[in-house]
């Protein structure tokens, strides 16, 4: 089970406890301490301020891309939000958060 990560055994076991098992009996057999496991929940349960904010980001990312029709690339849409909302953004997250809707510049 080592080859597993620890995110993943932490996920199975959240799933486990809805069939009725014991967090102690799942977290010794899937080898990780309870505390981390708990730390894992309390960690998850709560988004940070960076994904909230990267959620607001989002949306104003993809309504450049749809009010553009997909031709603005991370770079003009950089320009695009600080012109339109004053958001001084790193063109890498933008390229991130683009990554991660799926949606990319329409290449001429």
């Amino acid at each position: 089970m080592s080859a597993i990560s620890k995110a993943r055994k932490f996920e199975v076991i959240y799933e486990m406890l809805e069939k009725g098992y014991t967090v102690t009996l799942l977290c010794a057999i899937a080898g990780v301490t309870r505390s981390g496991y708990y730390k894992w929940i309390k960690r998850h349960a709560v988004p940070s301020k960076k994904q909230l904010a990267d959620t607001e980001f989002k949306k104003k990312i993809l309504e450049c891309h749809t009010k553009l029709r997909g031709i603005y690339g991370y770079r003009r849409i950089q320009v695009w939000l600080k012109a339109t909302y004053n958001l001084h953004l790193n063109h890498k997250r933008i390229q991130r958060l683009m990554s991660e809707l799926g949606i990319k510049a329409i290449i001429r």
